[in-house]
């Protein structure tokens, strides 16, 4: 791995998996979703973890979310390989929710896109007041292929957070149920780790047979068969933004991401 995309911590009773970019606001590229799975399975399955944390390297975002650039430059649009690589996606957001132990988010600075994902799957989330959340895919012709919203907010909420595609304060997200503690950001691992050392001393045993019984009552409820119609829906959509956003991957792959979202921008000013 040229370079080190996550990285693994162990504090105590506490395992900590991180977002290792911060030159790039810790941007999902392949080698990061590729690898994320097995760095949550490995802190599940250490017996002398108890609770896991999810963070991110530097001070300006938890993630920018999928990387673009990577992306666009090179689209799958062969249905097989598109069905393969969605499906790989929800697989590894899903270990957050399948480990049998708490998996604790601590989020400060920007968290767009995919990035949400990791936070809506976690068991708790810990936010710092400079945290900003949004998901503006609706506007680049993309859909979720994860689509935890639903389970974590309420319908006109989600329908107002995917449909505008607005960024909502950590303080929003508190009060639609998602995060549950918002802190100064220079406070924002202490306060993590306070909650994570409190969960790491409850009976270790009985806090997983509860988090697998909370999960399992959603499951029951249709999440994962939601999730994998999602993750289809999405292979339809992204198929259709190759062709309906010709321009902006254009402009991507020409000029930069950068320039593409500004060219972007001035084509709304002017509806």
């Amino acid at each position: 791995m040229s370079e080190e995309v996550l990285l693994y911590e162990k504090v105590g009773k506490v395992s900590k998996v991180i977002l290792n970019r911060p030159k790039v606001r810790n941007a999902l590229n392949s080698v990061l979703m590729e690898s994320f799975g097995d760095f949550i399975r490995r802190a599940d399955e250490d017996p002398d973890t108890n609770v896991i944390v999810l963070c991110a390297a530097g001070e300006k975002a938890f993630t920018a979310g999928f990387d673009l650039k990577e992306s666009i430059g090179s689209p799958i649009v062969d249905v097989p390989a598109r069905r393969e690589n969605s499906l790989m996606e929800l697989n590894t957001l899903r270990t957050i929710w399948e480990a049998r132990k708490p998996v604790i988010a601590s989020v400060q600075g920007y968290c767009i896109g995919g990035g949400v994902w990791f936070a809506f799957m976690s068991d708790l989330v810990v936010a710092a007041d400079n945290a900003q959340f949004s998901e503006p895919e609706l506007k680049y012709s993309y859909a979720s292929d994860v689509l935890p919203e639903p389970w974590k907010m309420t319908m006109n909420r989600v329908k107002q957070f995917l449909f505008l595609g607005d960024f909502w304060s950590a303080q929003e997200m508190k009060e639609a149920g998602v995060v549950n503690f918002v802190v100064p950001a220079d406070q924002l691992e202490a306060k993590t780790m306070e909650i994570a050392n409190r969960l790491a001393g409850m009976p270790a045993e009985a806090m997983r047979i509860l988090k697998y019984e909370i999960n399992q009552t959603y499951e029951i409820m249709g999440m994962h068969q939601a999730q994998k119609f999602a993750a289809e829906m999405f292979n339809l959509c992204r198929i259709n933004q190759v062709q309906e956003q010709a321009e902006f991957n254009k402009i991507v792959n020409e000029q930069g991401l950068k320039a593409a979202i500004a060219w972007k921008a001035e084509q709304e000013a002017k509806k």
